[in-house]
């Protein structure tokens, strides 16, 4: 629960931090839900008894770290919406992802998004950076300052250009000969000027469609993954594969491509001694690739073995 601001030298850390002018909250959960108790539920930040008045919904908003586009997000739930830096969100809406150190303001509560100084998936962290998409996750206890801290104003938002570099050779001189008094340009092998390498190219440039799209698929089952691990372990909880995948395979069986579901759902895809018997396999070989968001644990119980997988611990 979110605490009032008090001396001391008790330190704590969490993925990411609400700071607001009388009290702060670590978020030490992949998701955290913000409105207000009622006598049936309660939330992560009760934003009611922290002064944010009448018009808070009891689930207005969800802070959440998007696993697929690797940042966190912000999803708006309660009928008046959320500012975030002065912009007003509504249900229904995109979600909004939260750069650190944006303003957000629900009912008549203002409060900081602020993310720590070093990033929680490793390497430093400048002001209004986007969260690195490198290395494990890491908690850290030095964050961007809020409200409070120097001037109170906040930095421009800092921007990232790419740039492309043309690499391809258009000149298919070598690949050509000057046919003796025609004045005219053909092929040893029979291509058109050019067609050769530009096959050549297509070909790459398919290859490398089907490995971003092969990689978009593991990042979307990464996140289903965590997200039913969120909502049905506690911290430091151990689920059994077997059991991951009948859960997994309930909610997205019918939902997920026929290929999907074959590669990371069944076995027909492995054909190999240590796949008998196990539909999960292939969920299992995909988890093991991802080791800064989940942990394998293997129990040998005779001739068997048992697959466990729990979630990278967010506390130090």
């Amino acid at each position: 629960m979110a605490t009032a601001i008090e001396g001391g030298s008790d330190v704590e850390v969490g993925f990411a931090k609400l700071q607001g002018e009388d009290f702060e909250y670590f978020m030490q959960s992949y998701s955290i839900m913000l409105g207000r108790n009622s006598k049936k539920s309660t939330v992560d930040v009760d934003l009611s008894s922290l002064g944010g008045g009448m018009n808070i919904s009891r689930n207005h908003a969800r802070i959440f770290y998007d696993f697929t586009r690797r940042r966190f997000s912000l999803e708006v739930l309660g009928k008046n919406g959320c500012f975030v830096e002065g912009v007003l969100h509504l249900p229904g809406n995109p979600n909004v992802k939260l750069d650190s150190q944006d303003l957000l303001q629900i009912g008549d509560k203002e409060f900081y998004f602020l993310l720590p100084v070093r990033s929680i998936l490793g390497g430093p962290l400048g002001p209004r950076h986007h969260v690195s998409a490198q290395t494990s996750v890491v908690p850290y206890q030095n964050y961007h300052s809020g409200p409070g801290s120097g001037s109170g104003k906040k930095g421009g938002r800092s921007r990232e250009f790419y740039e492309y570099e043309d690499d391809e050779d258009d000149d298919d001189d070598d690949d050509e000969e000057d046919l003796r008094g025609s004045g005219k340009k053909t092929r040893r092998d029979g291509y058109a000027p050019g067609e050769k390498k530009r096959e050549g190219r297509a070909k790459i440039d398919r290859e490398a469609d089907d490995q971003q799209v092969l990689l978009l698929e593991e990042k979307d089952v990464v996140s289903s993954v965590a997200t039913v691990l969120s909502d049905l372990c506690g911290p430091g909880d151990w689920m059994p594969m077997e059991k991951l995948h009948s859960v997994i395979l309930k909610e997205y069986g019918n939902v997920w491509h026929h290929s999907r579901v074959r590669r990371y759902l069944t076995q027909e895809d492995w054909a190999i001694p240590e796949a008998k018997g196990k539909p999960w396999y292939g969920l299992l070989m995909l988890l093991r690739k991802y080791p800064e968001h989940f942990v394998i644990n293997t129990r040998s119980k005779g001739r068997v073995t048992l697959e466990f997988v729990s979630l990278v611990s967010l506390l130090s």
